[in-house]
């Protein structure tokens, strides 16, 4: 089952809610709207890892938002996926993908911005690709 953008965006509420985050008024609107409400948080989470793998999100946008909601559940079990994503990413030089999955692997503890690096922004895509590369490295 692929999600189209406004159920990766809702899924993300989903999972923060799950995790206790506090909404606002739009985002608490968009839950309770939403049609994905009353799947299991982790089965929506094995909905969205299942789309990653198995390549239904074709476009990079789509990419970012479903790592960016996975990002959201705070799991951490999910870092040996975003390490395998991190590498596709890498591979096919999608540059905008690469931020987010740092993002994400950043906020599960892992070590993957360069220890001098204070700024962090999507537009530095050479230090991007070299911190990605580094942290890659550790794993071969």
């Amino acid at each position: 089952m692929k999600l189209t953008m406004c159920q990766l965006e809702e899924s993300a509420y989903i999972f923060e809610k799950a995790n206790g985050y506090s909404h606002s008024a739009y985002e608490k609107k968009i839950i309770s709207e939403s049609q994905l409400k009353d799947i299991n948080v982790a089965e929506l989470e094995h909905i969205i890892v299942d789309g990653l793998n198995s390549r239904l999100y074709k476009i990079e946008n789509e990419r970012i938002s479903a790592y960016w909601s996975l990002l959201k559940t705070g799991n951490h079990l999910l870092v040996d996926n975003f390490v395998k994503w991190l590498e596709y990413e890498l591979k096919n030089e999608n540059k905008n993908t690469i931020f987010q999955i740092l993002v994400a692997l950043d906020a599960f503890g892992e070590p993957v911005f360069h220890k001098d690096r204070f700024g962090r922004d999507a537009r530095e895509f050479e230090l991007n690709i070299r911190d990605a590369k580094h942290y890659l490295s550790s794993f071969h």
